[in-house]
């Protein structure tokens, strides 16, 4: 039998349908459809559920560079294990509420040319941290909401500058109702303050959003 069937107008059969511009041009109708397997001839209907149907996304990479706030900036240095600012937002680390992904590298940037060896601890949902410059501590609960710690072992000298880093990671995560993941910093080596300001310190992440 040939494929394909012309459908001409006549009465005794409803046509599903939604009349639209189409890409723009005249109105027309467009026929609603349901999903049957891509087998030639095949007739088994693709199953919906009540969230709609499952579609496997592809992967795509987001660099996000956040900046650092609540900086010490004189007179009291940093020891090892104290925070360092206040929780970093990644905004876009989800395509959609809920969703997540993978963290792919992380480097740190020092414009103050100071910092040692770094700890990143990245959270799923927003936390409350400790004090800028008091030791680093968390509630059990927001303990909990932490996906994993990158070790930035060591900073390299760069000039007028520092950077710490670490590649080829593979961390995964999920942000808890909403699309935004967070990150905390822990000295790890005593340092001075930032005598330069609170925008000294910045936070390239790359992701890999499912």
């Amino acid at each position: 039998m040939a494929d394909n069937v012309a459908i001409t107008a006549g009465s005794g059969t409803t046509i599903a349908t939604d009349e639209v511009a189409v890409n723009g041009g005249s109105t027309a109708h467009v026929q609603y459809v349901k999903l049957v397997d891509g087998a030639g001839n095949g007739t088994d209907g693709v199953p919906g559920t009540t969230s709609g149907l499952y579609v496997l996304t592809h992967r795509d990479t987001l660099f996000a560079q956040t900046t650092s706030a609540g900086l010490t900036t004189a007179a009291t240095p940093y020891t090892a294990g104290d925070q360092v600012g206040t929780l970093f937002t990644i905004a876009s680390a989800a395509r959609a509420s809920g969703g997540g992904g993978y963290i792919r590298g992380v480097v740190l940037h020092d414009e103050q040319d100071i910092i040692g060896p770094y700890d990143v601890v990245f959270f799923r949902s927003s936390v409350t941290l400790a004090s800028d410059n008091a030791a680093f501590t968390l509630s059990d609960s927001d303990a909990n909401l932490s996906c994993g710690l990158v070790q930035l072992t060591g900073a390299y000298d760069i000039g007028a500058n520092r950077i710490a880093q670490a590649q080829n990671l593979a961390i995964p995560y999920t942000c808890t109702g909403g699309t935004s993941l967070y990150a905390a910093l822990i000295c790890r080596a005593g340092h001075t303050f930032f005598s330069g300001g609170v925008g000294s310190l910045k936070l390239d992440v790359w992701l890999e959003r499912d």
